[in-house]
């Protein structure tokens, strides 16, 4: 009897065995390092599943236990992504070889319906052009002096008012901060005042289109695609909403536009129309400037929300930290440096933008620590766990960013790289309102801890941290205000 098998049966089987053996020996060497298992065709979905309320926590644990601070994830059909905190490797994706790492394919069809063909989701030229006509605006004396005093002409009519009158109710931090910074947001974007932030704490058709908009734009980017694009298809349930929602808030800003050709309000689109004027480029188009300013209040709305929230739970529960923020407090902006190493540490925990999703888009590429890159590999920058690496920081501390003057002792501000501490981004994409973020920051928290104290409403109350795109809080942060004498 013949006991060999046949030729043709050898070649059949052989894919098979060398694959279920690369998948055994993937599998033995991930366990070392403490990655979750990877099955054939499935790949790690089932721990993604496990931990699809926590991908931000969890995938900062995976790393932080990661020797090269990089790990590679297994997809379903064995689409990689891979994960990184080493700074080396983020100087080479965002400034060595930032023409071949793209916006994620996955970020630009989840936020396409609500962002357009704005800054935050083009690439190559188009951003280019988008980011030569914007930059000048930020870095404009007069925009930024636009900017502070409607910032402070809402802090002080809204925001304050709103917390002195607060002494015996509880209130839920997050949705202040919200309707402050969609106030101040329209505002400095096209002059329109929502009045969000009206002491009865309105809903408005505007506000409610844009967080839902947000909400479900942000929600589909960690869901499965297949999945929202044939609600959207059908146009049921949470895609019917989005679809509205966009419409809403597009009419309303393109009515804006309308209106504000009669009138002579200086705000971001005013400096807009100039600066292409002055460039001789054609930014005449409606939909430009539509996905220009919705590009802008998201960018400035949601980060600015975010920060805010977090540093005041972070203050709440380190007083040490008010009271010398307090002690170095004077009544220019620009010269609170122990309040804005605060925020800088405030930040590096809790990041308004806790990921930053890429595509390599060109051949095999080789990062400085050995991880090679295939073309079409999902490549994530992971902020958050940057920001809570044991081996570059440790608890909150604001004075890590500080030093004594020897000849003043006065506080002196260093910064950290930027490829270390990416909150603002780095290289090319660096973030172009940083120093209007921080303004608007320093002009509410010092006001507001000038004369009041947010206190949780729960003691011991500790915040569900929760993230999609942005870093938010689940079930909100309820607060009790007191008045300091």
């Amino acid at each position: 009897m013949d006991y060999h098998l046949p030729y043709g049966l050898i070649i059949f089987f052989l894919p098979i065995i060398i694959f279920l053996f690369s998948i055994y020996y993937e599998n033995k060497s991930s366990s070392k390092l403490g990655l979750p298992k990877s099955y054939p065709l499935i790949g790690c979905t089932f721990s993604l599943i496990k931990n699809r309320k926590r991908l931000v926590q969890w995938t900062a644990q995976l790393l932080q236990n990661s020797p090269s601070s990089t790990i590679t994830l297994t997809g379903p059909f064995g689409k990689k992504c891979v994960l990184t905190t080493n700074p080396s490797n983020v100087k080479h994706i965002l400034k060595t070889r930032f023409d071949v790492y793209e916006k994620s394919t996955t970020v630009r069809s989840s936020l396409h319906d609500l962002l357009g063909g704005g800054i935050f989701v083009v690439d190559g030229t188009e951003w280019k052009s988008h980011r030569q006509l914007i930059s000048p605006i930020f870095k404009s004396d007069t925009f930024h002096h636009i900017v502070e005093c409607i910032t402070m002409k809402e802090i002080s009519s809204r925001l304050l008012p709103l917390f002195a009158d607060a002494s015996t109710t509880i209130l839920d931090l997050p949705d202040i901060f919200r309707r402050f910074t969609f106030d101040i947001v329209f505002k400095e974007g096209f002059g329109h005042d929502p009045q969000y932030l009206s002491p009865s704490l309105p809903k408005t058709l505007l506000a409610d289109a844009f967080n839902t908009a947000i909400k479900i734009c942000m929600g589909r980017y960690a869901s499965p695609s297949i999945l929202w694009k044939a609600k959207k298809f059908a146009r049921i349930g949470s895609e019917k909403n989005l679809s509205l929602a966009v419409k809403e808030l597009q009419e309303f800003i393109k009515n804006r536009l309308k209106e504000g050709e009669c009138d002579d309000h200086v705000d971001f689109v005013h400096f807009l129309a100039s600066k292409g004027r002055s460039q001789n480029k054609l930014v005449c188009d409606e939909k430009y400037y539509v996905d220009s300013i919705i590009n802008f209040i998201l960018g400035a709305e949601d980060t600015l929300c975010s920060a805010l929230i977090w540093f005041f739970w972070l203050i709440s529960s380190n007083p040490e930290v008010v009271s010398d923020i307090k002690a170095n407090n004077n009544n220019n902006w620009k010269k609170m440096t122990y309040l804005h190493a605060s925020i800088c540490e405030s930040m590096r925990l809790y990041p308004p933008a806790p990921v930053e999703p890429k595509q390599a888009t060109g051949d095999e590429d080789i990062w400085p620590d050995g991880t090679k890159v295939n073309k079409g590999t999902e490549v994530i920058i992971h902020i958050f766990a940057m920001g809570r690496s044991q081996e570059n920081w440790a608890e909150f501390k604001p004075e890590r960013w500080l030093r004594k003057d020897v000849t003043t002792s006065n506080w002196v501000f260093i910064p950290r790289d930027p490829f270390n501490y990416l909150v603002f981004q780095a290289g090319p994409r660096t973030c172009l309102g940083i120093d209007i973020a921080f303004m608007q920051i320093k002009l509410v928290a010092a006001n507001v801890l000038s004369q009041f104290q947010l206190v949780p409403a729960v003691d011991g109350y500790s915040p569900v941290y929760t993230s999609t795109l942005t870093s938010k809080m689940k079930n909100g942060f309820p607060v009790r205000v007191i008045q300091r004498v």
